[in-house]
């Protein structure tokens, strides 16, 4: 009897321990996931081995209608959809309907034979290829994100950049073009549509009832989540209906039917566990380099514990991250429908909560820093510019001061100190973040900006900075044609200003002077090209030429 008791007393006070911990746990999430009144919400897992650990929602699924996000919300996961993209690919290759070292023109006719190299299909799948970002060509071509943007809309851009960014397999450069690439080299492969395939391929055999692929504007999606943004505490509906092109998104599911799709690979319901493994693998450029990325599969390290899965980032209101621990045997996914760029602080706040502490330990960057003399380091000073998109338009001036060099602003705000490092090389700051790498040889000095991510270098090169007289602003006027896309640019002098219109006049944008025959617009610095007599011939944006008419 008294063995009985003390058991039973055992019982409880075990019982009454994990309930008081649960009712903790539950509270820290509750309050990293309050929601105020009448805001978009979350729907949030953890998967622990093969069950779900925990799973909660917050929140509201359709402000107009006070709808609030349940079990059974379904969310746009953005770039996640990436990881169904690639295993399709993967499928194909083990019934040996491919090779992931085909090249990608053999399954996609129209995609040009580049002069840097061929793409293969591994390329793709692991972000190497060098394919331009089709993103950054929209405005360039008069497409803007509120239009309804198809797949052909897109494969039209891409296949008609010519020009690769680097050799195949020479660096990591993240791109949905790649993804869009493979999608229709699914279709092509399959002789079914990209959504069909994925259907019967992956969704059906997982039993992922509600997971679809949204490629109609028009389409009732039954408890579907609307995206928005938030300015100054007022939410915005920033929904994108008309994005229907595939591969890179589009996927619609909620966060019952993601640990389907995390059982699958985990235990290969489909596939093979050889398969699966390939996928998880980091990849390797050229020179042996391995690189955070595998096949569909982003790399991370949190709290000395390794991991992988993807982040979803839309602008039109969705943020989704699944993360998997294998160590742990555990995964975390959390998806909202409001656009947040410091969401993965929240959700490593909810890892956090369920992971035991590590050290990590610091990686040792100490190298040898060189003496250079005042009258060498001037070689380095100038005014230089990097420009690939409006996004990632950078321009500094580099100066002696001290003894020291200094990246300075345009406007004279000290952004760093460059530290010598020997053979023209620099780096950026004192933590020693990245570091310039100069070219001084040649007819336009620049240099390297290298942030040690395997991505390929940005090209900073040097310029003179000019401001154009209305005379010269006048020498630019006139129409402009791009006979690839049909696509005409008109700039005109009104007020004393230059303008660049788009859609046949419909808007217009400032255009501002950078040097003597470069001018920008936001998205872009646009080149002119006169001919012997000095006579404008053509312009040039972002690689596309459009002559003057």
């Amino acid at each position: 009897m008294r063995k009985a008791t003390a058991f039973t007393l055992f019982v409880l006070f075990n019982l009454v321990a994990y309930t008081a911990f649960s009712q903790t746990l539950e509270s820290k999430i509750d309050l990293l996931y309050q929601v105020p009144e009448g805001a978009p919400g979350f729907s949030i897992a953890v998967f622990k081995g093969n069950q779900i650990l925990m799973e909660k929602q917050y929140g509201n699924a359709h402000l107009d209608h006070d709808v609030p996000v349940t079990a059974e919300t379904v969310f746009d996961i953005g770039s996640i959809a990436k990881q169904f993209t690639a295993a399709a690919i993967l499928l194909f290759e083990s019934e040996r309907q491919l090779s992931l070292s085909d090249p990608s023109h053999l399954y996609f006719k129209v995609l040009p034979r580049y002069e840097k190299g061929d793409p293969t299909i591994e390329h793709l799948l692991n972000q190497t290829s060098g394919i331009k970002e089709v993103d950054d060509f929209l405005e360039v071509v008069d497409v803007f994100w509120r239009d309804y943007i198809s797949h052909s809309m897109l494969l039209n851009i891409i296949t008609k950049v010519d020009e690769l960014r680097f050799t195949p397999g020479e660096y990591f450069n993240y791109t949905n073009a790649n993804y869009i690439l493979l999608a229709s080299i699914i279709e092509e492969v399959s002789g079914m549509s990209y959504e069909s395939y994925l259907h019967k391929a992956i969704f059906e055999p997982l039993g992922m009832q509600n997971t679809l692929v949204n490629t109609d504007a028009y389409r009732t999606i039954k408890n579907r989540a609307i995206g928005y943004i938030e300015d100054e505490q007022e939410y915005y509906k920033s929904h994108y209906y008309g994005l229907l092109y595939k591969g890179d998104g589009q996927i619609i599911t909620n966060p019952r039917d993601m640990f389907k799709w995390h059982l699958g690979i985990k235990n290969a319901t489909i596939g093979s566990p050889e398969l699966w493994k390939r996928m998880q693998t980091k990849a390797k450029l050229n020179n042996g380099t391995e690189i955070n990325y595998g096949l569909g599969v982003e790399f991370e390290t949190h709290n000395g514990y390794e991991a992988h899965g993807f982040d979803g980032m839309i602008t039109s209101g969705f943020v989704s991250k699944y993360l998997y621990f294998p160590e742990l045997d555990m995964a975390f996914f959390t998806t909202q429908n409001t656009f947040d760029w410091d969401f993965k602080e929240r959700f490593f706040e909810l890892v956090d909560l369920y992971m035991p502490k590590t050290e990590k330990k610091q990686p040792n960057n100490a190298e040898t820093i060189q003496e250079i003399s005042s009258d060498d380091l001037q070689r380095y000073e100038g005014t230089y510019l990097f420009y690939r998109s409006d996004e990632e338009r950078k321009a500094n001036t580099i100066q002696l001061k001290d003894g020291a060099l200094y990246a300075y602003t345009l406007d004279g705000y000290e952004i760093a100190k460059l530290i010598p490092a020997g053979d023209h090389r620099f780096y950026f700051g004192e933590d020693k973040d990245a570091i310039l790498r100069f070219s001084l040889e040649g007819e336009t000095k620049q240099y390297n900006y290298d942030d040690f991510e395997n991505e390929a270098p940005w090209v900073f090169q040097e310029y003179e900075p000019y401001e154009h007289s209305l005379e010269e602003l006048k020498e630019f006027e006139g129409l402009y044609f791009n006979a690839d896309f049909q696509i005409g640019k008109k700039l005109v002098v009104e007020d004393d200003v230059l303008f660049y219109y788009y859609r046949n006049g419909a808007s217009k944008q400032r255009m501002g002077s950078l040097s003597k025959d470069l001018l920008e617009i936001s998205i872009s610095p646009i080149q002119f090209t006169r001919n012997e007599q000095g006579k404008v011939t053509s312009i040039e944006i972002m690689g596309l030429v459009f002559e003057k008419m």
